[in-house]
């Protein structure tokens, strides 16, 4: 069955996911968990302003460590300096910036280019040219900016457009899409799509849909992407081919699923301003807040039973740990994470809101904690 354009209830129910405030664990965590280290955060930027309450901001790390600040609302961009001061970096784009409502973005290696994704409209920001690169047609997840150019993350969702979908499209839908020249190629399809329940043949929901698809991207060394799910605790590490290298799962890298309450319900009347549809009774419990890498090792904010913690991936030494975070809130959206030169760097995702930083040195000399169901595997390879 073919999968239908997206209707204004899919973007709904799209919202309702996203923007869903059951920001914690299974309900029954195992009790034989260790307490974890709790390490406090520096902040060097940020203070909440009333004007700036509907637009976002953007953190980006270049191949040198520069820390880059892009404004959702005019696309201007600063530098957030080691000494933690903000130094204008471009000028804003004007009225053509300011109705742009982004949702995601990525930062060439080189500092130069944004890639930017406002709505089903992709975008490319190279100093103060803005131009409008081919629609992809498939709803975007996530997007990351590697050595080799701009890649996409979508889910097997038809996002709309005049070019209809293929029958093969449809029978494999892609799962990272790569810019090659005016086209988007596919890296690599989605894995084992299950659009329809067996018994009874009923079409799932977008909201499901994007539950159990919805990811983040961070582009890692020699050209490899790095990928989270959102709603669930799975790692994968692609090789510029769009070849699954390796993975890590937590509690079998399923996405947990909770009732939502009345006040999950008031959050959500709050955040759109209005009695949202009751129908939606079930949210997938959040996971992963923020990814990025640096080097062999992955850095993860998530969300545990204790609170907001930074979970650190080593691809060298096999080993996932983790370190509980000091004074900052997850709050009803998804948090930037850049790897910065001095340092880890964390910023809500309100303009104006709070940015933070953990030194290198002080993570390095850290008590990061083991997670116990950590479990990675990398494929075998496949010889003719």
């Amino acid at each position: 069955m073919r999968e239908p354009t997206l209707t204004e209830a899919a973007i709904t129910s799209l919202l309702l996911v996203t923007l869903s405030v059951c920001g914690r664990a299974a309900e029954n965590p195992p009790a034989a968990k260790p307490p974890g280290v709790r390490i406090a955060l520096e902040r060097v930027a940020g203070d909440p302003g009333l004007d700036n309450q509907k637009a976002l901001q953007f953190l980006e790390a270049d191949a040198k460590g520069r820390v880059f600040l892009l404004h959702g609302d005019t696309l201007a961009v600063d530098q957030i300096l080691p000494s933690g001061k903000i130094a204008s970096w471009r000028g804003p784009q004007g009225k053509e910036g300011s109705d742009a409502e982004l949702s995601d973005t990525a930062l060439s290696p080189d500092g130069g280019s944004w890639l930017l994704v406002s709505g089903g409209k992709i975008s490319l920001l190279s100093g103060d040219d803005l131009r409008e690169l081919p629609e992809p047609h498939w709803w975007v997840s996530s997007l990351a900016y590697t050595s080799d150019g701009p890649v996409l993350a979508v889910l097997p969702s038809w996002g709309g457009g005049t070019d209809a979908a293929s029958k093969a499209a449809w029978d494999k839908p892609p799962f990272l899409l790569r810019l090659d020249g005016q086209t988007w190629q596919t890296l690599s399809v989605q894995d084992a799509p299950k659009l329809i329940s067996e018994k009874p043949p009923v079409m799932r929901s977008f909201g499901e849909i994007k539950a159990e698809r919805d990811i983040k991207l961070a582009a890692g060394r020699n050209g490899a992407l790095w990928s989270a799910q959102q709603n669930a605790y799975l790692l994968k590490r692609y090789s510029r081919q769009g070849t699954v290298e390796e993975s890590v799962a937590v509690d079998g890298g399923r996405v947990q699923w909770k009732e939502r309450t009345e006040e999950d319900w008031k959050a959500l009347d709050k955040t759109f301003g209005r009695t949202v549809n009751r129908s939606q009774k079930m949210a997938a419990v959040r996971v992963v807040r923020g990814l990025t890498a640096q080097g062999n090792r992955v850095y993860q904010v998530v969300e545990t039973p204790e609170g907001v913690a930074l979970d650190r991936w080593d691809d060298g030494s096999q080993m996932l740990d983790r370190l509980l975070l000091d004074g900052i809130a997850a709050g009803p959206s998804y948090l930037s994470v850049a790897a910065g030169h001095d340092g880890l760097y964390i910023a809500a995702r309100g303009l104006g809101e709070p940015i933070w930083r953990l030194d290198w040195q002080r993570l390095e000399e850290a008590k990061w904690k083991a997670v116990p169901e950590a479990v990675a595997q990398r494929p075998r390879k496949q010889y003719p």
